[in-house]
């Protein structure tokens, strides 16, 4: 009997760990905001704007299967989010990575154009 309990114990402690975090507790990988250098102005704000509504979808997704999870752990023992696919933390730290790297040539972009119509000017 006490080996079932502890058998219990253990796989309820690795189901717990398997539950998919907050999206805020989702850390940004590394991108290096080189690759854009040379773009335009526009068009580094244009693909800001499509990362950042990449980063909230992928956001809303992550929440909802730690909430999947949470529930689904409470009720039947299994995190269900994770267990359908639902954990995206790693699509998640990409995009919040591609923001990050975009707001940076956003910074450095805008500044060239400018520098360079002053110049110009």
């Amino acid at each position: 009997m006490k080996a079932l309990k502890y058998a219990a114990l253990i796989g309820a402690c690795a189901l717990l760990t398997a539950c998919a975090g907050r999206a805020n507790s989702v850390a940004p990988v590394a991108v290096s905001s080189t690759e854009y250098a040379g773009w335009t102005c526009e068009d580094t704000r244009g693909e800001l704007d499509a990362a950042r509504q990449r980063e909230n979808a992928l956001a809303r997704r992550q929440n909802n299967a730690a909430t999947a999870d949470a529930a689904g752990v409470f009720l039947v023992l299994l995190p269900l989010g994770s267990v359908f696919g639902g954990d995206v933390s790693g699509e998640l730290a990409q995009a919040k990575g591609e923001v990050n790297a975009l707001e940076r040539a956003v910074t450095a972009n805008c500044r060239s154009e400018a520098e360079a119509m002053g110049v110009a000017g």
